[in-house]
C-alpha cells in the first residue's frame, strides 16, 4: 500500500497459533496507575549505519510511548527503565532473557517472560532495499495472553523514519491501552505569542503531536485566535481582526490561501464546525452588550458553543442564571437544559469525539479547572488547576486533552504552554513548542 507524497509500504502479517485469547484491556486509576512492561527485541545491529537506523527509531518509540506514561521500556540490553520521583534508574534484567535470540518468526516463551514481569514483547527485523530504504517487520506478542497483537511490514526512505517509528508508536499503544485511534500521527494548530507584552505578536502555527514539522501560517500583521480544524485535515478557520472588525477566515493548508467567510459588527468568538456539514460554522458574537450564538437567537450571554458528534445538539455557556453555567440545546435552539451545577463560572464546553462526555473550563475562588462531564452533567471531573488554564479540545480518539496554561503571573510561570492530560489516569505533559514564545488556542486532528 502506497501512501501519497512519499514512499511508505505497511503490509499485515501473521503466524499460525493453536491458541484463541481475548483482547487485551488496559484499566487505570488516578491513585495506582498499572505500567505494562514492553521488552524490545532486535533494534539491534552490527552494521554501524542500521544500528544507527535502528537505534533512533527505537528512541523515537521509547519518546512517544513516554508521554502517556503507561509503559516501561525495557531493551533488549539487559537494562529496564524504571521511574522515581525526579530521576530514572535502570534495573538489570535476568540474563537467561536477554541473551534469548527471539525473531519475528520465532514463538516467545511466555512462561518465562510472565515470570520476569513482561507485559508485552516487540520484536523488529530490520535490513535495506536495493534503493537504499529501510525494510523493517515488527510483530508485537501479549505475553499475559499469549498471543500476537499485531505484525507488520514496513518500508520507507530516511526522510520518512519518523513518520514509520510514529506510526509503529500508534500499534504498540493502541493494542495495549485498547485504543480504536492512535495520536503519535496526529496534528495540532495553536496560535503561538512573542514580542513585547503590549504588543503581541500572534501567529497561527501548524505541528506534529511531537512538536516537529513546524509551519508558520500566517504573518502576525492581524491578530488572529482560535483555529480549529475544518472536517477537511487540510483547511482551518480561524478568527482574525480584519478591516477594524472582527472576522471568520478559512485557510487552505495545501497553499496557506485564506478566505473571508464572514463576520459581524461585534466581537466573534471561538467557531466550531458542523459534524455533518463542512459548510456550517457555529459561532457567537456581541451585539448591544449581548452575545448569541449564530444563526441561532438566544437571550442572556450565550458563547463559546459546540456541537454534538452528531449535530443534533448544541453545548455552550450562558451567564442566564446569574453564574455562568453549561447548558445543552437541540440543533433548532430549543429544549434548552442546564447541566452543570457547581460553584464558580463554567465555559467553554466541547464534545468529545464519541458524544459521551463534555470538557470545560471553570474558575472557582479565583483559580483556574480544566475538568470532564457527563452530557448529563453528572460526574464531574477536574483534570488539572493554574493561574490560567483555557480551551481544551479533545484528541482524535477522545482519550485526551489539550489546553493552554499558565502557570503564575510572572517571569516563566506567565508564558502560556500547551499541555496535554489523560482523562483517565490524569497524567499530564508539555507539548514541545518554541521556549521563548507562548502558546494559546489549541486544536488537534
Amino acid at each position: 500500500m502506497k501512501f501519497f507524497r512519499f514512499f511508505f509500504l505497511v503490509i499485515a502479517f501473521a503466524i499460525t497459533s493453536s491458541q484463541s485469547f481475548a483482547t487485551v484491556s488496559l484499566s487505570v486509576k488516578n491513585d495506582d496507575i498499572p505500567k505494562t512492561k514492553i521488552l524490545f527485541f532486535g533494534f539491534d545491529s552490527a552494521d554501524p549505519r542500521l544500528k544507527s537506523d535502528t537505534f533512533a527509531i527505537l528512541e523515537r518509540i521509547r519518546r512517544n510511548l513516554k508521554t502517556t506514561d503507561l509503559f516501561e521500556i525495557v531493551k533488549n540490553v539487559g537494562q529496564m527503565e524504571v521511574a522515581l520521583p525526579n530521576k530514572t534508574v535502570t534495573a538489570s534484567l535476568n540474563e537467561n532473557l536477554v541473551q534469548e535470540n527471539l525473531t519475528v518468526e520465532s514463538l516467545p516463551n511466555f512462561e518465562k517472560y510472565s515470570k520476569a514481569g513482561i507485559g508485552a514483547i516487540v520484536i523488529g527485523q530490520f535490513d535495506y532495499d536495493q534503493s537504499g530504504n529501510l525494510e523493517v517487520r515488527i510483530r508485537m506478542w501479549d505475553v499475559l495472553d499469549q498471543r500476537q497483537l499485531f505484525g507488520k511490514f514496513y518500508t520507507a526512505s530516511p526522510d520518512n523514519y519518523r513518520k514509520m517509528a510514529n506510526i509503529i508508536s500508534n500499534e504498540i499503544f493502541k493494542s495495549i491501552s485498547g485504543e480504536s485511534i492512535g495520536h503519535f500521527t496526529s496534528q495540532i494548530v495553536y496560535v503561538s505569542e512573542s514580542g513585547p507584552i503590549h504588543k503581541r505578536i500572534k501567529k497561527i502555527n501548524l505541528i506534529d503531536f511531537d512538536g516537529e514539522n513546524r509551519r508558520v501560517l500566517t504573518d502576525g500583521r492581524d491578530l488572529v485566535l482560535t483555529p480549529i480544524f475544518s472536517r477537511k485535515r487540510d483547511e482551518i478557520f480561524y478568527l482574525r481582526y480584519f478591516g477594524d472588525k472582527s472576522q471568520i477566515f478559512s485557510l487552505d493548508l495545501t497553499n496557506l490561501r485564506s478566505k473571508k467567510l464572514g463576520g459581524f459588527r461585534g466581537t466573534t468568538f471561538a467557531a466550531s464546525t458542523h459534524p455533518k456539514d463542512s459548510n456550517i460554522i457555529l459561532l457567537s458574537a456581541i451585539f448591544d452588550g449581548n452575545s448569541d450564538i449564530y444563526e441561532l437567537n438566544i437571550p442572556a450571554i450565550d458563547t463559546t458553543a459546540s456541537y454534538s458528534p452528531d449535530g443534533k445538539y448544541i453545548a455552550f455557556s450562558s451567564d442566564r442564571d446569574s453564574s455562568q453555567q453549561i447548558y445543552i440545546m437541540d440543533e433548532s435552539g430549543s429544549s434548552v437544559k442546564k447541566i452543570s451545577s457547581g460553584s464558580g463560572s463554567y465555559s467553554k464546553p466541547v464534545w468529545s469525539p464519541d458524544g459521551k462526555l463534555i470538557a470545560f473550563t471553570r474558575i472557582k475562588e479565583g483559580q483556574f479547572f480544566i475538568g470532564v462531564m457527563s452530557v448529563s452533567g453528572k460526574g464531574e471531573k477536574l483534570l488539572t488547576s493554574g493561574y490560567l488554564v483555557e480551551g481544551a479540545k479533545w484528541s482524535p480518539n477522545g482519550r485526551y486533552l489539550i489546553y493552554a496554561k499558565k502557570k503564575g503571573p510572572y517571569g516563566q510561570d506567565s508564558i502560556s504552554r500547551l499541555y496535554i492530560t489523560d482523562i483517565i489516569t490524569g497524567f499530564e505533559f508539555e507539548v514541545p513548542t518554541p521556549e521563548k514564545e507562548g502558546a494559546t488556542d489549541p486544536d488537534w486532528v
